[in-house]
């Protein structure tokens, strides 16, 4: 069974141009390719590395990648693949996956695709920058606070209170062509038969920032000018807009509230933010 969330359209100088649909299965962490030639399904690939997915599908400007992160974190930091959930920031992780997409079929290509480790947040839906944000990726997040909840025999810690603890959680904004090139370079583990960017590497070399984001978002959408990024919270009455240009500067500045558990850097959401509405 499936339950299939995001279908997205290729894409040519960032319009879409109705050769290709991916969609995501969110409770498995699935990916399928339908051909629009056909309408036929081409591809089903069950990727490595996350159980469920949200964030996807979303397609790159000129298809160079269709991106699909996890949902809930998986433990395959483990050396069993099995974690309880007492070794939560030890061993469970999120993915950022961007899969490489064949230009003349449209098949992913799993030679050319890659992950970035991701800390274990809840990651939620995304979205591919454009014109001026092109080669930046974004995904919402939620429970920052790695709450796993409780039981009935223990029902001060139950999800729905533990996990909406704190007043903001994370906007993850991520560079995929440093990612790509440090995938060229070498600068990658294999985990599970992927190429992945490991959460220190990509830290340190500048391919994931932390903006603060008012708590629980669901969903993140870049404008057509690719100049803002609008992010809607479950939890909170606010849209908040932020500037690709503010971003981008506050990176260059190292304008740093400080780093997340996991040495991520957060950017001051001051300096990133156009306007709440």
């Amino acid at each position: 069974w499936g339950d299939y969330h995001h279908p997205a359209l290729s894409e040519t100088e960032g319009d879409y141009d109705g050769r290709w649909l991916y969609i995501n299965d969110r409770a498995n962490g699935r990916i399928a390719m339908v051909d629009l030639i056909d309408f036929k399904t081409k591809q089903i690939i069950d990727i490595p590395n996350i159980g469920t997915s949200h964030g996807g599908c979303f397609v790159t400007p000129n298809s160079e990648y269709v991106h699909i992160s996890s949902m809930t974190p998986w433990p395959y930091l483990a050396p069993d693949g099995y974690a309880p959930p007492s070794d939560y920031a030890k061993y469970y992780r999120g993915a950022s996956c961007w899969m490489a997409i064949d230009p003349t079929t449209g098949r992913i290509d799993m030679d050319r695709s890659f992950q970035i480790e991701l800390p274990p947040y809840t990651q939620d839906l995304a979205d591919a920058g454009k014109l001026s944000s092109f080669g930046f990726g974004f995904i919402n997040s939620y429970n920052t606070e790695m709450a796993t909840g409780g039981n009935l025999e223990d029902p001060l810690k139950s999800l729905e209170s533990t996990a909406i603890a704190n007043d903001f959680d994370f906007l993850h904004v991520i560079d995929w062509q440093k990612a790509e090139k440090l995938v060229a370079d070498g600068k990658t583990e294999d985990m599970n038969g992927m190429k992945m960017i490991r959460l220190d590497v990509a830290a340190a070399e500048g391919v994931l920032h932390f903006v603060p984001e008012p708590r629980n978002p669901h969903g993140v959408d870049v404008n057509p000018t690719g100049d803002y990024m609008v992010v809607s919270g479950k939890l909170d009455p606010h849209a908040s807009v932020f500037s690709i240009e503010k971003i981008k500067a506050a990176i260059a500045a190292k304008d740093y509230e400080g780093t997340d558990d996991f040495g991520v850097p957060i950017l001051t959401m001051a300096s990133c933010l156009e306007a709440t509405v």
